[in-house]
């Protein structure tokens, strides 16, 4: 395809074995499905994207149909205007404050329409004139979600609808003394009650004057807040006017369907009205009734979000939206050939194809794209051939880290939560926590509130809108809602990048796989297709947040079927073609659980008929494959080295202080690898909880295709210990005594157990070219002295190492850096070197840089 793939790769080495020679040919080719594969994703994506922006924005249209202070055409006109305060007795105040609240029929709490303003005091009735105070809203004709203790002042009858009341509260200053009022305003823009003041109320309940003759003056009685004493009568003009044409209200767009729910997140027991990227329980579902009664007391509370945060919200996915379709758009053709394309270095490239280099980790529009993807793969031959003897087929899949390097791993908003996938997602659990501890703490002060009101006879089915107390917990729970729900849409952004660059990974492992061995197929029907990612990542600044992302992405693979079809028919509109591939034609995703009850996502690639026919293996012509992912991770660089010994330090009572210099300098090093030369935070507990978790999916793996006698019981959760099959026993003592300490024989036994049980490997650093490069070529090595019995003492020889470093010099690895940075050299120094464990130690000759006077010396073009 002209300028779309580079030229694969090759290297051959020739090795004798008593008379004979063996030839070992390694070779780095372009994965073929990677970009298809993202291309697939961003599509679904897409869609469902769409519906998120649509829900989010028909929330904001429900929220603002229920606002109060701007005329929508839907709601009713409320025209108040006071005139004065007829007082029943003598002597006259000092002063009057009066101010006007809102009552809504489906909410508790009072709306303050108007601040305090003085009202005139008559004892004799006068002329009705217009003045201050007065007001002007519209309320919602609610017809539903009515409170409980309204609807039964009503009865057995539902009302058409209902507007709710308007409470005006008068304070007098009074020479007199009396008891303080609970219902009293306190708080922000009123002043305590002192002995000398009273609060008086009156209650105009708007359904009753819908619909009056203009100018017609009313008085309304006016009773003392705590006593119930009439005291007087407020004067005034009440205008209700109904919408002169039926309008009906927004209505919610479910969130089924929606990016939240695509990418496996959930929102469902967070409640909020409008629901939020969830779509409405009734209150009558069956489940537990201490939920049930929360659910209908947070139902009474109305919104716990803003306008103002749904707007932001809009933007932030319609962003995300365009973004979206332009990956569609651009992924789409990058696929089909452009014979006029101007042809750019690799390293400078920054179009979407099939190679992404390391050099383009930041860039955004590339994020869904696994970067520095090979299939590299070793084959044995002899040197004269003999039918009889077979040689050796030996593969991995080498690329950078599965994260998403454009979006950083930096807070999502002033003290807000940051790092990787894993982190983020434990955040947002906590948040979510919050939020119902904030719930549960509103809800309490609430039952206090009005038992209190109880206690002193007064009755009320609303909470004043100057109680400060219970005004600061809401405004706690809608700033803890609006921030659960921000974290939620970052992590589903993520999501979508980190998988998306997963899969494609995954994708070529089992494609490979099946192109070279079936004599597994028959398993991975049964139990997955086992695909181990040895990450060499290590667990300190922004590298610990590419392990908390590929963490997640690789988990997610789980939710993964692949089935072969024959290519015999015309494609769906949404396949996606595989250019450059002989046998395969096209790639289809979609999240039809019809052909796998345990897979969220289908993945359909159409084969060539005649291939399909010939030599796809019968268990996979009628069955798909789930993806089985473990990743194993062990920092090997010089940031791990540094970790592990100021954790070691840290954990020694008496730790001295040569020890902390050496970790101080270590920490301090410049680094060749990249420009992440942070000091962020450290976590080395998370590669022993990666490790634990990977072995015991391992652990679950290998006793369902090979049983232990006696039988044990297959649970992957649960209190259950399942006992440790013997092929996994020395991973298994590897891994308890690796904390603390860089033991890179985890890489190496996992890879070895994954082969053994029919799996694909995939091998990742940051960047994919160098410490991958160390780890494959070992691997390698390994390899073909296992093959050719070079090694028999199975320990690391001299010979093994010579090997590796041989195809470390000569092999694939070196020009895959020129591909990604422009130069074929390792991006280590001398100093890194130092620290790395001895079989993974790059020749000097192949080194871009060293330390002099504290400056490191680069070469034009490496990561720095």
């Amino acid at each position: 395809q002209g300028s779309l793939f580079n030229l694969p790769l090759d290297q051959s080495y020739g090795f004798a074995k008593e008379n004979d020679w063996w030839i070992a040919t390694e070779r780095t080719t372009e994965s073929s499905v990677a970009l298809p594969a993202s291309t697939a994703i961003a599509q679904l994506a897409l869609k469902a994207c769409n519906t998120s922006l649509t829900h989010i924005t028909s929330a904001n249209s429900t929220l603002l149909a229920n606002r109060h202070d701007s005329d929508t055409g839907r709601n009713a006109t409320v025209q108040l205007d006071v005139g004065y305060f007829l007082l029943d007795s003598s002597p006259l105040p000092s002063a009057a404050q009066l101010s006007m609240h809102w009552q809504r029929p489906d909410c508790i709490f009072e709306t303050e329409l108007t601040p305090n303003a003085t009202v005139p005091v008559q004892t004799v009735q006068i002329p009705f004139s217009k003045g201050m105070p007065t007001t002007l809203f519209y309320p919602k004709l609610v017809t539903d979600g009515i409170l409980p203790a309204t609807l039964q002042q009503y009865g057995a009858k539902q009302p058409a609808y209902l507007l709710g009341n308007v409470r005006i509260l008068i304070n007098l200053s009074t020479p007199k003394t009396g008891a303080v009022d609970s219902f009293a305003p306190t708080g922000t823009g009123s002043q305590a009650l002192t002995a000398e003041e009273e609060t008086l109320q009156a209650i105009v309940p708007l359904e009753s004057y819908v619909n009056e003759t203009n100018n017609q003056i009313f008085s309304i009685p006016v009773h003392h807040t705590f006593t119930g004493k009439l005291m007087g009568k407020l004067v005034l003009q009440v205008k209700v006017d109904l919408p002169q044409h039926s309008q009906s209200q927004p209505q919610l767009v479910p969130s089924s369907g929606g990016l939240i729910n695509l990418m496996g997140l959930d929102v469902d027991n967070i409640e909020t009205l409008p629901p939020l990227d969830r779509d409405m329980i009734p209150t009558n579902s069956p489940h537990d009734p201490h939920a049930q009664r929360r659910q209908q007391q947070l139902r009474t509370m109305g919104n716990f979000v803003t306008n103002e945060y749904l707007q932001n919200q809009i933007r932030v996915r319609s962003q995300d939206l365009t973004m979206l379709t332009n990956r569609v758009e651009k992924y789409k053709k990058a696929l089909m050939y452009n014979p006029n394309e101007e042809i750019v270095p690799s390293h400078k490239d920054r179009m979407p194809k099939p190679f992404r280099p390391s050099s383009s980790r930041i860039t955004e529009e590339l994020a869904g794209i696994p970067f520095n993807t090979h299939a590299a793969t070793l084959s044995i031959e002899k040197g004269q051939p003999n039918l009889a003897e077979k040689g050796g087929f030996f593969f991995n899949i080498t690329c950078g880290a599965p994260a998403d390097h454009a979006r950083g791993f930096g807070p999502l908003f002033e003290k807000g939560p940051s790092g990787g996938l894993r982190r983020l997602e434990a955040q947002r659990l906590e948040w979510r926590q919050k939020l119902q501890d904030a719930h549960t703490a509103l809800i309490q002060a609430i039952a206090t509130f009005f038992t209190t009101a109880r206690q002193n006879n007064q009755t009320t089915i609303h909470v004043p809108a100057r109680n400060s107390q219970i005004a600061g917990l809401r405004w706690k729970v809608f700033e803890l809602t609006q921030q659960y729900h921000e974290i939620t849409w970052a992590c589903t952004i993520r999501r979508v990048n980190v998988f998306s660059q997963a899969l494609g990974i995954a994708l070529t492992s089992f494609l490979t796989s099946i192109s070279q061995n079936t004599t597994w197929c028959d398993l991975w029907v049964k139990h997955g297709y086992l695909v181990t990612f040895e990450g060499l990542l290590s667990a300190v600044g922004k590298e610990l947040g590419m392990i908390e992302d590929a963490s997640v992405g690789i988990n997610m693979l789980r939710n993964v079927a692949v089935q072969l079809v024959p290519a015999e028919s015309e494609p769906d509109p949404d396949s996606v073609p595989v250019v450059n591939s002989p046998n395969i034609r096209w790639i289809h995703m979609s999240t039809n659980n019809a052909i796998s009850k345990d897979a969220q996502f289908v993945l359909k690639l159409g084969i060539n008929a005649e291939y399909f026919s010939n030599r796809v293996p019968a268990p996979l012509k009628s069955h798909a494959v789930r993806f089985y992912p473990l990743l194993y991770q062990v920092g090997v660089d010089i940031r791990q080295a540094a970790a592990h010994a100021q954790m070691n330090v840290q954990t020694q009572l008496n730790s001295s202080a040569s020890s902390k210099t050496e970790t101080d300098n270590v920490r301090n090093v410049s680094l060749l690898d990249d420009e992440d030369q942070d000091d962020g935070i450290s976590d080395t507990d998370v590669l022993v909880a990666l490790n634990y978790e990977a072995l015991r999916k391992m652990n679950v793996y290998a006793n369902a295709i090979s049983p232990m006698m006696p039988a044990s019981s297959i649970q992957e959760n649960g209190s259950h210990q399942q006992q440790i099959h013997p092929v996994l026993a020395s991973l298994h003592s590897h891994i308890v005594g690796s904390s603390g300490k860089m033991n890179h024989g985890i890489l190496d036994e996992a890879a070895t157990v994954a082969q053994k049980l029919g799996g694909g490997g995939v091998v990742f650093c940051k960047s994919g070219k160098d410490r991958t490069a160390m780890h494959v070529t070992y691997k390698q090595a390994q390899y073909i002295h296992r093959f050719l019995q070079m090694d028999n003492a199975g320990v690391l020889s001299e010979r093994l190492y010579d090997d590796a470093t041989k195809m470390r010099v000569y092999g694939t690895r070196l020009p895959i850096c020129e591909k990604n940075v422009g130069q074929a050299k390792y991006a280590f120094n001398t100093l890194q070197v130092r620290f790395m464990p001895d079989m993974l130690k790059p020749p000097i000759s192949t080194l871009a840089g060293f330390l002099k006077g504290g400056a490191v010396f680069k070469g034009g073009g490496i990561e720095s």
